[in-house]
């Protein structure tokens, strides 16, 4: 091989190495409940729109330049669920896909009232009742 083909060469690796180390990644849980949150405001939105929760996720409308996968960091669909009050339960079951667990393997559930006190429907940016990050 030839020097300069050698010093491009080195330089275009330790580039790519650099390049690696300078690209942020965006952890597992914190990819969940980014999605959570973008879900829950989804829910809110559709309720608005139709005056009822959505009877799946499938049905929530889209948002633009946001995240709208309704998956979790893992690839698993999150779990959706609410009662007649209009309290909605996201969860996901974490990496190992069991119950419980520790680090990336617990489980993360978020839980909002989709109405307020007077029975209208919630501002999508409404509080959590329970923050999914939070154990």
């Amino acid at each position: 091989m030839r020097t300069p083909f050698k010093v491009a060469l080195a330089v275009t690796v330790l580039l790519c190495i650099g390049a690696y180390f300078l690209v942020d990644v965006v952890p597992p849980r914190s990819l969940t409940a980014g999605r959570m949150l973008v879900t829950k405001r989804r829910i809110i939105q559709y309720a608005r729109q139709h005056d009822q929760l959505p009877a799946n996720l499938s049905e929530l409308p889209p948002m633009p330049n946001y995240d709208t996968a309704t998956t979790d960091a893992w690839g698993r669909p999150l779990d959706y669920s609410f009662d007649a009050s209009g309290v909605v339960t996201l969860r996901s079951l974490g990496a190992d896909e069991r119950v419980g667990g520790d680090g990336d393997n617990r489980d993360m559930i978020g839980i909002f009232a989709a109405r307020d006190p007077q029975g209208r429907w919630q501002d999508e940016l409404c509080a959590w009742t329970k923050d999914p990050p939070k154990p």
